[in-house]
């Protein structure tokens, strides 16, 4: 098993970096694709609460604003954030009998979860904010949307590695043993530091503000725990361990990219409020 997860983390890491690295159409399809996959995952999860999610709307709907905003079309996005919200309340019109306000709730839920962190991932590899951050840059190595996505992949991969190395090592305290019984105080103190380390590293290599590397290193260290807490307690209330099978030694989407579906929001909304 341990031999198995650490074949699929290498493989699937060095297919990430090239899609990253190489960006355009490609990284578009990845996301788009893995959105469409989480959400599936997380149909299948919340169809054991038995509620009747809107799954064929919702995967419609994702690859319609994955699209709309890959093609810049902003009012055709703008068009679909209404539609959404118009159906989700007027299902609970149209099939009162079959429908409550609650499953509308549930849909919501999801794809406000998944479609925000898989999109801002997008935005942030293709979008213009990074390119308003060239003057924080000392050095033309990286472009800086390639930069910021490396430094948040590599961070959060860090958070979730040092958290574990530490918590195995040293871990005695339970940080919240009612949802995850198996993460510590002592492994979240080294996701942390871990964290700010590897954006330190980064700064430096690539000749980035210190400061704002550290900024981003704190927001990711912050988020990457809660991001893996919450699709933890989503698990649990389903009653299940892993959200998927898709990945072989690491369960499903959702499970490898609960982190990053956190960090990948914060990380976009700090870039835009200072570039």
């Amino acid at each position: 098993m341990l031999a198995k997860r650490i074949i699929t983390g290498i493989v699937g890491g060095a297919l990430t970096i090239f899609v990253i690295y190489e960006g355009n159409w490609l990284f578009f399809i990845m996301m788009t694709l893995l959105a469409l996959l989480g959400w599936y995952e997380y149909s299948t999860l919340v169809r054991k609460l038995n509620a009747k999610l809107a799954d064929k709307f919702g995967a419609v709907w994702l690859l319609c604003f994955f699209g709309a905003y890959w093609y810049g079309c902003l009012k055709v996005m703008m068009l679909l954030a209404i539609i959404l919200l118009a159906w989700l309340l007027l299902r609970t019109v149209f099939f009162h009998r079959l429908v409550t306000p609650s499953d509308s709730a549930y849909t919501l839920y999801g794809l406000l979860y998944i479609g925000t962190g898989f999109f801002a991932m997008l935005a942030l590899r293709n979008g213009m904010v990074a390119s308003d951050m060239t003057g924080a840059f000392g050095s033309v190595m990286l472009e800086p949307a390639r930069f910021f996505m490396f430094l948040l992949v590599f961070s959060t991969w860090a958070s979730d590695t040092f958290a574990f190395a530490t918590g195995k090592c040293l871990g005695q305290n339970k940080l919240c043993p009612s949802i995850s019984p198996g993460k510590t105080r002592e492994g979240a103190i080294g996701g942390f530091l871990g964290t700010l380390l590897i954006a330190l590293i980064f700064s430096l290599i690539f000749e980035f503000s210190v400061i704002h590397a550290l900024a981003i290193g704190i927001i990711i260290a912050v988020m990457a725990p809660l991001g893996d807490l919450v699709e933890s307690i989503l698990k649990r209330v389903c009653q299940v361990k892993d959200s998927g099978m898709l990945i072989p030694g690491h369960g499903g989407v959702l499970d490898r990219f609960d982190s990053l579906i956190f960090t990948a929001p914060a990380v976009y909304v700090y870039l835009v409020l200072i570039s």
